[in-house]
């Protein structure tokens, strides 16, 4: 939590504290037990609806050990919500030191999968708050209370090129645009690599001319096709060819591109989480630089991202 230059204001604030978790797993032999609760805002969910979350949320981890739903009330404009809290396990199979992002994450991907389930079968994109881990160490409950929104931030001064006559976008970096200000808009993780990933394709389709590739008989040498180069070539030799960045960011921009997209069966792991939320400037950077590059400006002049806007939390704004 960052202070700003007054010194009277935070740049996150941390989630609303929703006290003790009502259900919690006992010890178990090489796990970690461990609790999530977090808001569905204006859902309302009684008790004849419980049997039916509880094995919802068994669909979505093998390691759930319990579920509890309560009826709350949004205390400022008193419309009703739910409090729910999953008890499961972490297996075991990292240092201690890594146990918090291991819990973060882990916690994240669970509610990520309940909240979609649930979406589908109430028809409705249902929104979810105050995401709260919860430990028991040494006969206490211990609480991660992440980012809930950015608080009050210090003015950004803004530097505007002087010079766009010479710049004069074609229909496809207009289209690359929209998605760029999608990804900039610095909400869920998922979206916004999946958004800034799409401006990326869009560009390297445009900037890398590639010639189609012949397909030949292996016994006879005969031509049987000529087919296009595929996506992946076509982004590495954008990202690493034309924009110079390196072999092994590409294979980790483009590795947890295939797993957002269900590509060659790469799930979405708390691990994929974790780097989604760290690789998101970086491929903010690349998409930026890809739209100069087509503009014919230098790659490292202005604009660019905002770095302060990159620096969020994965729990921030999960909707």
């Amino acid at each position: 939590m960052g202070q700003n230059s007054q010194g009277d204001s935070y740049f996150f604030k941390p989630v609303q504290f929703l006290g003790e978790p009502k259900v919690f797993p006992p010890p178990a032999e090489g796990k970690l037990p461990l609790s999530v609760q977090f808001i569905i805002p204006e859902l309302k969910l009684g008790n004849r609806h419980k049997k039916f979350i509880t094995q919802l949320a068994r669909k979505c981890s093998t390691e759930l050990w319990g579920v509890d739903t309560q009826r709350v009330q949004n205390r400022r404009t008193k419309k009703d919500a739910t409090l729910v809290t999953f008890a499961f396990y972490l297996p075991f199979g990292t240092t201690e030191e890594e146990y918090p992002n291991d819990i973060l994450f882990a916690s994240y991907l669970l509610v990520l999968r309940f909240v979609g389930l649930l979406s589908f079968y109430v028809g409705l994109k249902l929104s979810v708050v105050h995401i709260q881990p919860t430990i028991r160490k040494n006969g206490h409950y211990s609480q991660i209370l992440p980012a809930a929104k950015r608080g009050d931030t210090p003015p950004i001064k803004v530097e505007l090129p002087g010079d766009i006559e010479s710049i004069t976008p074609s229909d496809n970096v207009f289209s690359a645009l929209f998605w760029l200000r999608r990804g900039l808009s610095e909400r869920d993780p998922i979206e916004t690599f999946s958004a800034l990933m799409v401006c990326l394709q869009i560009m390297a389709r445009r900037i890398v001319i590639a010639q189609p590739v012949p397909h030949y008989c292996p016994s006879c040498g005969t031509q049987l096709e000529v087919a296009e180069p595929s996506i992946t070539w076509i982004m590495r030799e954008l990202i690493v060819t034309r924009l110079g960045a390196s072999s092994d960011l590409f294979n980790r921009l483009w590795k947890l591109r295939s797993a957002v997209v269900a590509h060659g069966n790469l799930p979405v792991t708390p691990e994929v989480l974790r780097e989604l939320t760290e690789l998101k400037y970086e491929a903010a950077i690349l998409a930026y630089q890809s739209i100069k590059l087509s503009l014919g400006m230098p790659l490292d002049s202005p604009p660019s991202p905002q770095q302060l806007f990159f620096v969020t939390d994965a729990f921030m704004y999960v909707d």
